[in-house]
């Protein structure tokens, strides 16, 4: 028995409607793909989590429809043209399709050709359920995952590159490990059967922990896999693993940074996979507030860091190292007031002195620094200074900001829709500074900036608190004054991120 394909082809606002259309009028399947797709007009249509496209076409899609005609008749001469009043009748005036004619095959054999065993570094195979397993190595580690639902068969250069790190890190006997974003399991199932005592997945879609499940079991390893929203121990603030691994997206993993090194015992490592070598940079410099990343091997433009968290030891070392640091710079400041000018210094060093809120310093130097800044005024009232806030770029910390873009991608035939950026900002420095301008780069799907729209101090700044404060420019945000802002943004169709930054305009 032979099928017939109908492949037509429309603009991208009409894909999916025609598709359940076609379903309705007796189609067996229907598919979107790219009209372009292997030339040089393709355009590649994806997007990371919370960040998807809802409408899943592209400019010029071909939607082709699988009809069996000992069914609906469809080998019929007049079968197309009254597919097409049909169609009419229901809104869509479209032109002819091409035709094909798909001869039936065994359909699960021929998918299961496609999915070979697969080697990994020198000891881990990739084994489909219907292939038999490598023999000739008694130390194979051998993965039994079948293609499904959820990510992950150790063919994608992410996962392939996960497990080469697994593979060639031979002290795993012993650890823990969180396999973050877990999908299949394929990661977590290696770990516990390269030697780690405790192995923990977590995901947040419920058919890749199904899947996950499933696969350990048939693994016959032990291993929890969770929702994050189960409230389990394993996933408990205060539980921490000897490994964290997290093979996912670049914004994803940046969004999830704290949580990620939360997860780290001091001293245990952290892996990273599902970045592009030329996102790596930006990730490296998210995670450097808590530990330094490295690119550990790259394949196919994506890269695989590493990193290790500071022990708590190594923490206390270099927190007395700082300490001492700011002690003798505090003494070398009184000598510097001595031998020059207090105009010409304060700007500078103040706040290079000045303790911040979250460094932990201890009493001695916040005394210090509260001396230093009553003799400062001291001074600057007999030498007559300008008691201006200074402008100090660290002293800045955006603490949380959120974008809804959820309404931004409603296909081409809407408008832009407007947003609402919601940002929690914070001077936390013990000295007043001047307030910044703020900055929101509006991006695409693959992280292009599309937009971006500049803040004025007056301009982002909440009126309230503008008429509370009318010298609010002058004066600056006081020492540790926390300020949160609600700005109206414009949201083009094609938006699929943001970043918000703040900075001094260059004068």
């Amino acid at each position: 028995m032979a099928y017939r394909e109908l492949i037509f082809t429309v603009v991208a606002e009409i894909a999916e409607p025609l598709g359940d259309a076609l379903l309705e009028l007796g189609a067996l399947s229907v598919t979107v793909e790219d009209d372009a797709a292997g030339g040089y007009d393709e355009n590649p249509l994806y997007g990371e989590p919370g960040l998807s496209p809802e409408v899943q076409a592209w400019d010029r899609s071909s939607v082709t429809a699988l009809f069996n005609p000992e069914i609906d008749h469809s080998d019929a001469p007049d079968f197309i043209s009254n597919l097409l009043t049909s169609l009419k009748d229901l809104g869509f005036d479209i032109s002819p399709p091409e035709e094909r004619r798909v001869e039936e095959q065994d359909w699960v054999r021929l998918t299961q050709s496609q999915f070979a065993p697969i080697q990994i570094g020198k000891r881990i195979w990739v084994v489909p359920s219907w292939h038999e397993t490598p023999s000739n190595d008694p130390d194979a580690i051998c993965l039994a995952v079948d293609p499904g639902l959820a990510f992950g068969t150790g063919s994608h250069p992410t996962t392939h590159l996960c497990l080469l790190w697994l593979e060639q890190h031979t002290q795993l006997r012993n650890h823990t490990l969180l396999d973050y974003g877990c999908g299949s399991g394929i990661l977590a199932i290696a770990a516990a059967k390269l030697g780690c005592t405790a192995v923990v997945g977590t995901d947040i879609d419920p058919q890749a922990i199904v899947a996950a499940r499933s696969n350990a079991q048939i693994n016959q390893v032990e291993i929890q896999f969770i929702l994050p929203n189960e409230d389990a121990i394993e996933l408990a603030p205060d539980t921490q693993y000897d490994i964290v691994m997290a093979n996912i997206l670049a914004n994803p993993l940046q969004v999830l940074a704290p949580a990620l090194v939360n997860k780290i015992r001091p001293g245990g490592q952290i892996v990273l996979s599902g970045v592009l070598a030329r996102q790596a940079e930006e990730v490296i410099a998210t995670y450097r507030q808590w530990l330094d990343l490295s690119i550990w091997k790259e394949s196919e433009g994506w890269v695989c860091l590493q990193g290790t968290l500071p022990s708590k030891s190594q923490n206390h070392f270099l927190g007395g190292i700082k300490k001492k640091v700011k002690l003798v710079l505090l003494a070398l400041f009184w000598v510097l007031v001595l031998l020059f000018s207090e105009h010409m210094f304060r700007q500078t060093l103040l706040p290079a002195l000045a303790p911040y809120s979250d460094n932990n310093s201890n009493s001695f130097s916040q005394r210090a620094f509260s001396e230093l800044q009553h003799v400062d005024r001291q001074l600057c009232n007999a030498l007559g200074c300008t008691d201006r806030p200074v402008s100090d770029f660290s002293a800045w910390k955006i603490t949380a900001a959120s974008l809804a873009l959820n309404n931004a991608q409603e296909g081409l035939k809407n408008p832009p829709k407007q947003s609402i950026l919601q940002v929690d900002i914070q001077n936390r420095l013990t000295l007043p500074v001047l307030w910044p301008s703020l900055e929101v780069s509006l991006t695409d799907a693959e992280e292009s900036v599309i937009q971006t729209i500049t803040f004025t101090p007056d301009q982002w700044i909440p009126s309230q608190f503008q008429e509370l404060h009318p010298n609010f420019l002058r004066t600056g945000a006081s020492a540790l004054e926390s300020i949160h802002t609600e700005l109206v943004i414009t949201l083009a169709n094609q938006v699929a991120g943001y970043r918000v930054r703040l900075f001094y305009p260059s004068h």
